[in-house]
C-alpha cells in the first residue's frame, strides 16, 4: 500500500505525492477556482480507490453529488462501498432540509465546541476503518462566521492535527484570503505541513496554483495556470 496520495493536480505540484498524515492549507482569493479544484481533487481521487470525505459548506450533499457525476465519478457506487463520504456544514447552517434524513451524508456542527467533544473521543479509540482517508473541505473559512480565531486555532493545536496524524489522513482545508486577521493566517500556517495558493490575475483573467510551502521538501513554487473544461473539471495549462 502506498504511503502517499498522488491525483493527478496533487502529482503536478507535489511529484512525489502528498504523505498519510499531511494537513494541507488552502489559501484562496474569492474568485479563484479552488471550489472547482475541489470537486475535481474528490472525483479523482474516487475513481482512483482512494477513501474519500468531502466536507461541504456551501453547497447541498445532492448539489455536491451530481457535481461529482458530472466530473465523471461513481459517486453513488463509492457511497454504497462505504469508501466515500459527504460531510454536511451547510444544511445545519441554512435550516433548509433535515440532514438526518439524506441517506450517507453525515451532518456536521459549525461549533466547535461540538467538533472537540468528536475529536477527543476519536483519538481514544481510533477505528481501523477510519485510518487512511482523503478530507477535503470547499471552505472550511465558514467556521469563522460561528466561532473565535483562537478557538479555531486552539482546536486544530490540539485535536484536528493530532488526529490526521493518529488516522494517517490526508487533509486538505481552506480559508479564503484577507476575511481574517494577520496573525490567524501566520498561526495556522505554522501548523500546517504544506501551504497551497489559488489566485486570478484580472490582467488575463488568468487562474493559478501554487505550492507556498511543503515542510521537508524542496517543492517548485513557481505559479502554474490552470484551466476549467466543459464539465468543470480543473486541469494545469503546459
Amino acid at each position: 500500500m502506498s504511503d502517499t496520495v498522488s491525483l493527478p493536480i496533487l502529482k503536478e505540484l507535489v511529484p512525489n505525492g502528498v504523505e498519510y498524515g499531511s494537513n494541507l492549507l488552502v489559501e484562496f482569493e474569492p474568485r479563484s477556482i479552488w471550489f472547482e479544484a475541489s470537486l475535481t481533487l474528490a472525483a479523482q481521487a474516487i475513481n482512483a480507490g482512494v477513501k474519500t470525505e468531502y466536507h461541504t459548506f456551501r453547497s447541498t450533499p445532492r448539489e455536491i453529488g451530481k457535481l461529482l457525476s458530472r466530473l465523471g465519478a461513481n459517486v453513488e457506487a463509492a457511497l454504497s462501498n462505504g469508501n466515500f463520504v459527504i460531510i454536511d456544514s451547510h444544511t445545519i447552517q441554512t435550516g433548509i432540509g433535515v440532514p438526518e434524513t439524506l441517506e450517507r451524508v453525515v451532518s456536521q456542527s459549525v461549533k466547535l465546541s461540538d467538533w472537540s467533544i468528536s475529536f477527543a473521543k476519536l483519538l481514544k479509540a481510533m477505528p481501523q476503518e477510519d485510518r487512511r482517508w482523503l478530507h477535503v473541505d470547499d471552505n472550511t473559512g465558514v467556521l469563522l462566521e460561528y466561532n473565535q480565531e483562537k478557538d479555531f486555532i486552539d482546536l486544530w493545536r490540539t485535536r484536528v492535527i493530532p488526529y490526521i496524524r493518529e488516522c494517517e489522513g490526508v487533509l486538505m482545508y481552506s480559508v479564503v484570503k484577507g476575511v481574517a486577521s494577520d496573525g490567524f493566517y501566520k498561526k495556522l500556517e505554522t501548523l500546517c505541513d504544506g501551504v497551497i495558493d489559488f489566485k486570478i490575475e484580472d490582467g488575463r483573467l488568468g487562474q493559478f496554483v501554487r505550492i507556498g510551502s511543503m515542510r521537508g521538501r524542496t517543492v517548485d513554487s513557481r505559479w502554474q495556470r490552470l484551466q476549467i473544461l466543459d464539465n468543470g473539471e480543473v486541469t494545469r495549462v503546459d
